[in-house]
């Protein structure tokens, strides 16, 4: 019997000693399952770095209101002529820089001109016509004057022919008094005709006088028409648009060019949730795209009194009964405090993204 068991048992053993448990370890592998838990042990500790970071970042964000709904904003000047002529000059260039008062476009005058000279000499006449009129009335003066004088001869020859005949029968006679009477009354009446002549010559003094002024206003609307055909610049800035050229006929009212001041700020369309904290004076940071490796500073100047919807072409009709409630923006102002050279690279449009710390202090918003 043992002869026989002695091969199986060198076989079981010879199955173990080449199983896997009888394989001697490899020098540095891992146990069972450590290839496993190091990528979850990478991966939970990213997870706590990016919620580190996170937190951090809400943290100094809480105090801070930002939106990408900005943009530069300026006075932009709308320059046209006044009167409609041709244009005959043009001193300007495209992009330049002007300055207030300075030429800009000229206008053939010469219609202006012939206009100037017609109203001159309309004022020349009324003002003959006002010294005709008052030598008219010198001379209704004098006539009053001289019947007055008449009139009172007149009424002295009466009185004395009317004094003897009540005395003397004989000295006078009733019919001496009676044409002195007579010659009393008839210079009375001259008189009066005389003194209604003189105050028809000081009406037409006073009627003369007034088209004088007519005539005077007319010269000054005139050489104000002639002044038009001079265009010049209303306000400092950078000339834009520029759509004139000698020769063309512009008629009034019509743009010819816009100037671009060099006043600029931010309008900002916050939503009306983020105005909460949000005051007049606190510290703004103004990113520009088109110069993204610099922050401006800039501050809240002053809020809108109502939204940019409630002034739109279209407001929205809320009583139509389909009312859908939408966040609104509100346009806020922010004013740079940044010297002018830096604002001169800055031009109306430009997107912008202002970040206002809204946990610094300022005065109440109005």
């Amino acid at each position: 019997m043992a002869t026989i068991k002695a091969p199986e048992l060198r076989q079981e053993a010879f199955l173990q000693e080449d199983g896997p448990s009888s394989r001697p370890r490899q020098s540095g592998a891992p146990p069972n399952g450590a290839g496993k838990r190091k990528p979850l042990l990478i991966l939970t500790f990213v997870v706590i770095i990016g919620a580190i970071i996170g937190l951090i970042v809400w943290f100094f964000s809480r105090g801070y209101q930002s939106t990408d709904d900005a943009f530069i904003d300026g006075h932009i000047i709308e320059v046209g002529p006044r009167v409609s002529a041709q244009v005959v000059a043009v001193h300007f260039d495209d992009n330049q820089e002007v300055h207030k008062g300075e030429l800009l476009v000229e206008l053939d005058p010469r219609d202006f001109d012939v206009a100037l000279e017609k109203a001159q000499a309309q004022l020349l006449q009324a003002q003959t016509q006002v010294q005709q009129a008052q030598a008219q009335a010198e001379q209704s003066r004098a006539q009053v004057a001289q019947q007055s004088a008449q009139f009172d001869i007149a009424g002295i020859d009466f009185k004395r022919n009317s004094s003897l005949y009540q005395q003397d029968i004989r000295a006078v006679s009733k019919q001496d008094v009676d044409t002195t009477g007579a010659t009393l009354e008839g210079a009375h009446a001259t008189v009066e005709a005389a003194q209604a002549a003189y105050q028809a010559a000081q009406s037409q003094i006073g009627s003369a006088e007034a088209a004088v002024h007519v005539a005077e206003a007319a010269v000054d609307s005139a050489e104000l028409q002639l002044s038009y055909t001079r265009i010049t610049a209303e306000e400092s800035g950078r000339m834009t648009r520029k759509s004139v050229e000698p020769g063309d006929f512009v008629t009034a009212g019509q743009t010819l060019v816009s100037i671009v001041q060099h006043d600029v700020w931010v309008t900002a369309n916050f939503k009306e949730t983020q105005l909460a904290r949000m005051k007049v004076g606190q510290p703004v940071r103004v990113r520009v795209d088109a110069f993204p490796s610099r922050d401006l500073k800039a501050h809240v100047d002053s809020f809108q009194l109502g939204s940019g919807s409630r002034f739109s072409l279209l407001p929205a009709e809320n009583a139509t009964g389909n009312y859908v409630k939408v966040v609104q923006r509100i346009p806020i102002k922010i004013a740079f405090d940044e010297p002018l050279d830096v604002l001169l690279r800055l031009a109306p449009g430009m997107s912008v993204e202002p970040r206002v710390n809204v946990a610094a202090e300022g005065s109440p918003a109005p």
